[in-house]
């Protein structure tokens, strides 16, 4: 870090809690939400950590302002959390962060409109994250990892705060991905049951006034679970719903999709397209739809014995159906008497279906 003098540092500092203040006074989520992300680097908020390294009397600052006072129980733990973060100590990083994400909520529930709403997704985000390189460094350390585990325990309570009436229910869905993300992480995946219900049985929710980009991440997690409940028909509807309404210029995210769809589209006899397994890097199928093609039973078997853990593997789904397994239903083949050799007539009769796009 370059020489800073004091005085810089107490500019710095003022400068954050200036547009802090003033972000919530005018409703300005835009610039609030940059002020609470912590994992974008920016080198604003990394400069604001050594300015708070610096000039070590923030807390009586913002403590004796009228101007930062009314927000001391959200600033004063964000700028510990912060000094933490760029010091490379993420448990105490996480649990200052939480100590201020709990005063935003308080402070998110007396606001009357859902103005800070996209602010709250970059808080319920960043908790997770730090949750997340928190128990890495505690598995490092030889200690037990927990703050994902306590992530979904304040991201629950979060939850219950949207799910009420007013415009701050659209939110829910952000939370409830989120907290699939932790459940999924952690292999906790049947607690993801409880807000499924909340989300499609309770009144107060339509399904259609979600944001896509929240709509197409829950479709896809629910999709997985339906894939790991070898509930394959929904499988396909939720995770084919998922895969029409993601955002074409998000590769990354439409191979996420793929990756457990192609399978489930395999085990209705529906088979993907060359193209598609080139461009999104999903040649571990390429043997099995070439087999499955040509009625190659050995080559499927050598396939399926290559790949059979990238094709569908997910941590916490150690439930879910290999790949074997459901190409063998389609087969028609019993998983314990599969034939020796088959005539390319049977395998091609069985596998014969419309090629996936």
């Amino acid at each position: 870090m370059a020489y800073m003098s004091m005085g810089e540092a107490h500019r710095r500092i003022t400068d954050y809690l200036n547009r802090f203040s003033d972000a919530v006074s005018s409703q300005d989520v835009v610039s609030l939400k940059q002020l609470l992300s912590f994992s974008s680097n920016s080198p604003s908020l990394l400069s604001l950590a050594d300015s708070l390294n610096v000039f070590q009397d923030a807390n009586r600052l913002i403590k004796q302002s009228d101007n930062y006072s009314p927000f001391a129980d959200i600033t004063v733990p964000l700028f510990r959390s912060l000094q933490h973060y760029r010091t490379g100590n993420l448990v105490d990083a996480y649990l200052a962060f939480e100590k201020s994400a709990n005063a935003f909520i308080q402070e998110f529930r007396n606001w009357e409109s859902a103005w800070a709403l996209e602010a709250l997704y970059v808080i319920a985000y960043e908790i997770r994250v730090l949750a997340e390189r928190a128990d890495r460094e505690l598995a490092s350390n030889g200690k037990s990892p927990e703050k994902l585990k306590a992530a979904g325990s304040f991201l629950m309570k979060v939850f219950g705060v949207l799910a009420g009436k007013g415009s701050k229910r659209v939110g829910a869905l952000y939370l409830t991905c989120q907290l699939f993300k932790i459940y999924f992480k952690l292999g906790t995946v049947h607690l993801c049951r409880s807000v499924i219900r909340s989300i499609e049985t309770a009144r107060i929710f339509d399904f259609e006034e979600f944001p896509k980009r929240d709509k197409v991440t829950y479709m896809y997690y629910t999709g997985r679970l339906e894939v790991f409940n070898e509930n394959f028909p929904a499988a396909d509807q939720k995770l084919s719903y998922a895969l029409i309404n993601c955002n074409p210029q998000s590769e990354a995210n439409i191979r996420m999709i793929l990756k457990y769809l192609i399978p489930v589209k395999l085990s209705i006899g529906i088979l993907p397209k060359d193209w598609l397994l080139e461009k999104y890097n999903l040649v571990e199928y390429s043997n099995i739809v070439q087999a499955l093609r040509r009625g190659d039973l050995r080559l499927l078997r050598h396939a399926l014995e290559e790949h059979e853990d990238q094709c569908i593997s997910c941590a916490g789904e150690t439930r879910a159906p290999s790949l074997s397994k459901i190409v063998q239903e389609n087969l028609h083949y019993p998983k314990t008497k599969r034939p020796k050799q088959s005539s390319s007539d049977e395998v091609g009769c069985n596998c014969e279906g419309t090629e996936m796009a």
